[in-house]
């Protein structure tokens, strides 16, 4: 995945975008600092995005996730708001869906009441179509079961033909010239890295150019990606991730609450081990 190319406009979308995540959080009295706890992303970002200092912030696709998240631990429509970041959504067509979901939210809490009284009707027509179907279901098989016995029964004391010796002589030698499979090795053209988080960090993997994760991964999580092109794998607190290269012994991505980029191709890796 190619970075977003950083807009002309892209410092007044921030400082709005900012300006609004400021006061979802300020209105829920809560701190950066404990925004940062929840989303593992370092303080400083957060206030950059909030103050809409664009050159103090990573790469735009990476701001963009940095603003999903923090909308979403502050109540707002993170992947909106990221939308609006990269120009894939206006400001106006935020504000007028945001609009209608909070008309809905109203709605659904009008028609909250009636919720138990559906769900006691649905209950009893539930316990009556399960007897009714109990019903049919026992008929039938008490008819079946005064009946003649089918016609296939008798077929059950048949002998079965022995199989002559010569036979299994054949399938054991067809059986043994079967070639047995070897077992699967890491192919030489293929970056393997077996993950193993020891403190929760966010984490973006893109395999082949096309993104396989994107999210917060807690501690004692495993994860093995496989790319055949080439793998990139970004940690939001590179001390907290452990990374083993084509089983090679795995070590410390960087240091703790570190921003790391990790960049793997197959020539390159064999490269290095020639």
């Amino acid at each position: 995945m190619n970075p977003l190319e950083i807009e002309p406009d892209l410092t007044q979308k921030l400082t709005e975008i900012g300006a609004r995540l400021r006061e979802a959080r300020q209105a829920q009295d809560t701190s950066l600092e404990e925004i940062s706890g929840k989303t593992m992303i370092p303080t400083r970002l957060l206030s950059a995005i909030e103050e809409g200092r664009v050159d103090s912030l990573p790469e735009a696709i990476y701001t963009r996730g940095f603003i999903r998240r923090f909308g979403d631990s502050v109540g707002l429509n993170g992947p909106n708001l990221a939308d609006v970041y990269s120009g894939n959504l206006s400001q106006d067509h935020l504000e007028t869906e945001t609009k209608t979901k909070q008309r809905k939210k109203r709605l659904r809490g009008l028609r909250g009441g009636l919720r138990p009284v559906h769900l006691y009707v649905l209950y009893i027509a539930l316990i009556m179509s399960a007897g009714v179907g109990l019903s049919y279901l026992t008929n039938p098989s008490a008819i079946t079961s005064t009946g003649d016995p089918p016609a296939s029964s008798g077929a059950i004391d048949a002998p079965s033909e022995p199989t002559a010796p010569e036979n299994k002589a054949n399938a054991q030698q067809g059986t043994s010239s079967k070639p047995v499979a070897a077992p699967t090795a890491t192919k030489p053209d293929l970056v393997r890295v077996d993950l193993s988080i020891k403190e929760a960090s966010w984490m973006e993997i893109i395999v082949d150019g096309e993104v396989s994760y994107e999210g917060i991964l807690s501690p004692g999580t495993n994860k093995t990606v496989v790319a055949k092109e080439q793998l990139v794998i970004t940690a939001g607190n590179a001390g907290g991730v452990m990374l083993a290269v084509n089983k090679q012994p795995a070590q410390l991505m960087g240091e703790p609450g570190a921003i790391k980029e990790l960049k793997l191709k197959p020539e390159t890796l064999a490269s290095q081990s020639t």
